[in-house]
């Protein structure tokens, strides 16, 4: 299995030590080349750019969308945020799906009106609102919508990741799908073409994408016979990134292998919506550690990015590479690295072998590129970190830090 790259192009310690003493810190910075290769390596697996289509969520920065656009590649969003941050970065939505997470009637309405290459539909009120909003519309061709199934299928690194178990909030049951496919079918102006999956994130083993087809085909044949059947499987993304260093990233061509055989002679079209194995190696967090301290024989580093810069550790016990700018690792691994904020668990990562890192040097943390800054937040009102791209045209900031004056943006006193 290939070894995915593990550290940035372009991104070197110069730039990093630049951009920290230009932008400040806690930054994230994004090597453009590894966002490229990415992808490529995704093309190059399923061979139609068209049927890939990026999971905004990962990361939605414009101008790591605008990148990714030039692939040719299509946008899933999981909300009218994200449809309407991709459209600022102006892709047509033509080339976005509103994917199926828990929706309004409201977003579902919105995504079908502003002309989306497809809604995809998760719950009963959503088919619904899909079915209204076709009725009022009048469009030169109806309006295509898929359905979400909720296939039972545990596959995730953590609990919190696994969204086709059968207790997720997500998705049809299985026995509902036809009843749904064929309100949809008989509805004027609206097209039912897809069923999709989606199995949950950070997935280290391609099993579950063969058994979530096994799920999906029977549902295939059952509408087979009606006058819309299913012409798309929408297998979702998932695939993990090997954040050790240690073991080998999943390929994109297992996955599509895997899928190819499954469905070899039928005529059905596969899309995917990769997210965090086209981000996430891309990214680099920059921080500065505040204070060395000693807890009853302990050391840890306490520095000036915590969990409201990058929570995965926090929320998933994510570890990742940890690394000083200048300088070797040293010493055993025993050594945790905080955040500055109000919370013991503030943490970036513990047990690490930084033993010869000391107050006012930086740190990078790797591979921060899928499910970092947005999921940032402002608790105790700290403005959330710079963003920046380092690529062919140069180094350029591509989101400003916050200022304190955003933080209160929008309020009123009394």
């Amino acid at each position: 299995m290939m070894r995915t790259a593990r550290t940035l192009h372009r991104v070197t310690p110069h730039l990093m030590r630049r951009t920290a003493h230009e932008v400040g810190t806690p930054t994230y910075v994004y090597d453009g080349d590894l966002l490229d290769a990415a992808v490529r390596r995704w093309i190059d697996a399923v061979g139609d750019a068209g049927r890939i289509s990026y999971a905004v969520k990962a990361n939605y920065n414009l101008a790591v969308l605008a990148r990714l656009a030039r692939h040719g590649i299509g946008f899933e969003t999981a909300t009218v945020g994200e449809m309407c941050r991709v459209l600022q970065a102006g892709i047509p939505a033509s080339r976005i799906i509103l994917g199926g997470v828990p929706k309004t009637a409201e977003a579902v309405a919105e995504g079908m009106r502003r002309g989306v290459a497809m809604v995809v539909v998760q719950a009963a009120h959503e088919l619904d609102a899909a079915i209204a909003v076709s009725r009022e519309a009048v469009s030169e061709r109806p309006a295509r919508v898929g359905i979400r199934v909720r296939p039972g299928i545990r596959a995730g690194a953590h609990p919190s990741l696994e969204t086709g178990r059968a207790d997720a909030k997500f998705g049809f049951h299985p026995t509902d799908v036809p009843d749904a496919w064929s309100a949809l079918a008989s509805a004027p102006g609206v097209e039912p073409t897809t069923l999709a999956v989606h199995l949950g994130s950070g997935l280290e083993e391609l099993d579950p994408y063969a058994r979530a087809i096994d799920v999906l085909l029977p549902l295939v044949q059952r509408v087979a016979a009606g006058p819309c059947p299913v012409r798309e499987l929408d297998l979702g993304g998932g695939l993990g990134v090997a954040y050790d260093d240690v073991a080998d990233d999943l390929e994109p061509s297992h996955v599509v292998r895997i899928v190819d055989r499954r469905l070899a002679g039928l005529e059905i079209s596969v899309r995917y919506e990769p997210g965090r194995s086209i981000a996430a190696r891309a990214g680099t967090l920059i921080t500065r550690v505040l204070d060395r301290i000693e807890r009853e024989g302990t050391p840890a580093l306490v520095c000036d990015g915590g969990f409201t810069d990058f929570g995965r550790y926090s929320l998933y016990g994510a570890q990742h590479r940890i690394e000083p700018l200048d300088g070797e690792t040293e010493g055993p691994p025993t050594v945790d690295v905080l955040g500055p904020t109000c919370e013991s668990g503030d943490r970036l990562g513990t047990d690490r072998p930084l033993h010869g890192v000391r107050p006012g040097d930086l740190l990078v943390v790797r591979d921060v590129g899928a499910y970092g800054f947005v999921m940032a937040s402002n608790y105790n009102a700290r403005p959330r970190p710079a963003e920046v791209m380092i690529d062919e045209s140069g180094w350029r900031i591509v989101r400003a830090r916050e200022t304190l004056e955003d933080l209160w943006r929008g309020e009123v006193v009394g």
